[in-house]
């Protein structure tokens, strides 16, 4: 995200405020089911926000799993730690996202990239270090009613960082690499 686009802290209240009310109507953890979370995971939730889907994560994960929560936004990250010290989550690490280069290659076994794909205006970058996090055999997981899907493929799929590998009614998914090529 620019900086000169980032929300002022009353902005980003309000921005919560509108995803705790979608997390009344579309809880996380429902939408989570599409990624097939299982206990012992490692998951990155990049762009994390106010939470709720790295905290429906970390529920999912267990105390044997963790979950990464990543933000550009140092008040998002105060608002992750608070929620998952008052829930009790102690497996959410909550962090800069220009921390990213900090989480150990092939660690990771699903990524969310949800609502946060049309902030990011050079996904290269960004994408390149999703890819060096993942394990082989990972995911990752988009969503981003800001934009059609077609973009969202093509900005996921751009320079062969990753290849679709389905969707579902409200995610899409990826693998890493060029998609495999189909036998004669």
């Amino acid at each position: 995200m620019h900086p000169e686009r980032r929300p002022s802290n009353a902005a980003f209240h309000m921005m919560a405020l509108e995803f705790q009310i979608r997390d009344w109507l579309r809880p996380p953890r429902r939408i989570l089911q599409e990624v097939e979370l299982r206990p012992g995971m490692t998951v990155l939730d990049f762009g994390c926000g106010p939470g709720g889907f790295a905290l429906a994560a970390a529920r999912l994960v267990g105390p044997t799993g963790r979950v990464y929560a990543l933000d550009v936004l140092p008040v998002a990250l105060a608002t992750v730690r608070r929620r998952a010290a008052r829930s009790r989550l102690d497996t959410i690490e909550p962090a800069a996202a220009d921390q990213i280069g900090g989480i150990p290659d092939a660690s990771v076994d699903r990524v969310l990239l949800y609502d946060v794909l049309h902030d990011i205006p050079e996904p290269g970058p960004v994408l390149a270090a999703i890819r060096r996090v993942l394990k082989p055999g990972g995911r990752l997981s988009v969503s981003d009613h800001h934009l059609p899907e077609a973009d969202i493929r093509r900005r996921i799929c751009a320079d062969d960082h990753f290849h679709c590998t389905g969707r579902g009614p409200r995610t899409i998914g990826f693998a890493a690499g060029p998609a495999p090529a189909e036998a004669p």
